[in-house]
Order: C-alpha cells, then structure tokens, then sequence
C-alpha cells in the first residue's frame, strides 16, 4: 500500500511539473523525456537494490525531467538563433555542457537552425529544428 501511494504521488508532481511548462511541447521534447526517463528508471532500479521499483520511479522522474530541460534549452536557443539571425551558444558551467544554434535557411516565415550538444568537448546531439522567424 505503501509503494502505492509512492508511485501516485510521484506520478502527480511529474504531471503538475509537465503543465506548468510553458510554451508548446515538440516530438523532441517528448522523445528527450522519455529516453531519458526509461535511462534513469533503469539507473535507479539498479541503484536502490532494497526496492527496485522505487528506485526506477524516482530515476524515471529524475531523467524525464532532465531530458524535458534539455530540450527545452535546445528549442529556445533554436527561437533566440532565429529572432537574431546570428549564432547562439549557450553554456552551463557546472555541467560543462554547450549548445549552439546557427540559422541556416529563412523561408516562408519559418527559419531552418542547426543545433548541436556538447558535453566535455564531445558532441552529442546534431540535428536540425524548424522554428518560426519573428
């Protein structure tokens, strides 16, 4: 009963976290939380070895949060890179983590941005966002 009432309230803060996200939600957004979010589920079900499934709770939570703030980060610089026609980095010192993203076709009110992930000097994500340009 216990495990129960863990598992619901988890399932509640995620939810309430996920609708006071503003802006629209993309297929990155949901694709970065959920493989994210099975990684920490599996991460925490091998870490908490007394319960399993409460550690793949609480790590399926951790990583599907993180991967949401990851893509989030990525569409916004997109957005910013777009707006300014110029190149946007942005840098999280504590992580060591970059993203960069560089406008590289405007057309039809929309802008076609490249943008890529670094972590420690090696890259981690290259792909290419369609955005609208204001």
């Amino acid at each position: 009963m216990k495990n129960l009432a863990i598992l619901l309230v988890s399932a509640l803060v995620i939810t309430s976290v996920g609708a006071c996200v503003p802006g629209p939600t993309t297929q990155q957004h949901l694709e970065s939380a959920t493989w994210l979010g099975v990684v920490g589920a599996g991460v925490g079900a091998l870490i908490d070895k007394d319960n399993p499934w409460r550690g793949a709770v609480i790590g399926g939570a951790i990583g599907s949060v993180a991967g949401y703030g990851l893509a989030e980060i990525t569409q916004r610089a997109a957005e910013e890179a777009a707006s300014r026609r110029q190149t946007v980095t942005y840098h999280n010192p504590n992580s060591n983590e970059w993203v960069q993203a560089d406008p590289v076709a405007y057309d039809n009110g929309y802008a076609t941005v490249r943008t890529r992930t670094w972590k420690d000097r090696q890259l981690t994500d290259d792909r290419y966002l369609r955005v609208p340009a204001y």
